[in-house]
């Protein structure tokens, strides 16, 4: 999804951004340390992996080609960022899943992920915040303007 590389676009749309994982909560301290620009949270009993309607890899599917085909071509982006794949903690058959949630708590965009590195376009995403911004000034009638 490369949220890293896109930090900037997300943090100019006002939203506010997190990261939560089923891993070591060790592993999101060094996200932290590395630079990671957003929170990293920890998720150790996918609570909210569980309340999103996200599933779990089937024994099937950890066979399927495309399955390996997105984990290789995550551990090349990682690398390349000089970021490595470090160990394996949580859940590993846990799948991914990216959501939006306006300023009531209200869920406005939820992918949930089918195979391995399965994530939207970052550019969805803050296609997504910025139409919700939008919205949100129109409803209101609220403006900011130059004085």
């Amino acid at each position: 999804m490369q949220v890293r590389h896109r930090a900037a676009e997300l943090i100019e749309t006002g939203a506010s951004v997190a990261v939560v994982a089923t891993g070591a909560d060790w592993q999101a301290q060094r996200l932290i340390d590395d630079g990671f620009p957003f929170p990293c949270l920890v998720d150790p009993d996918a609570r909210l992996y569980e309340a999103m309607g996200i599933t779990r890899l089937t024994w099937r599917s950890v066979f399927n080609l495309r399955n390996w085909r997105n984990y290789l071509r995550a551990r090349r982006a990682a690398r390349h960022d000089g970021i490595g794949q470090g160990e394996v903690t949580g859940d590993w058959k846990r799948l991914s899943g990216v959501l939006v949630v306006d300023g009531a708590g209200v869920v406005r965009f939820i992918h949930r992920a089918r195979a391995l590195g399965d994530y939207p376009p970052v550019s969805e995403l803050i296609d997504t915040v910025v139409r919700l911004d939008e919205r949100a000034t129109r409803r209101t009638g609220w403006e900011e303007r130059e004085r």
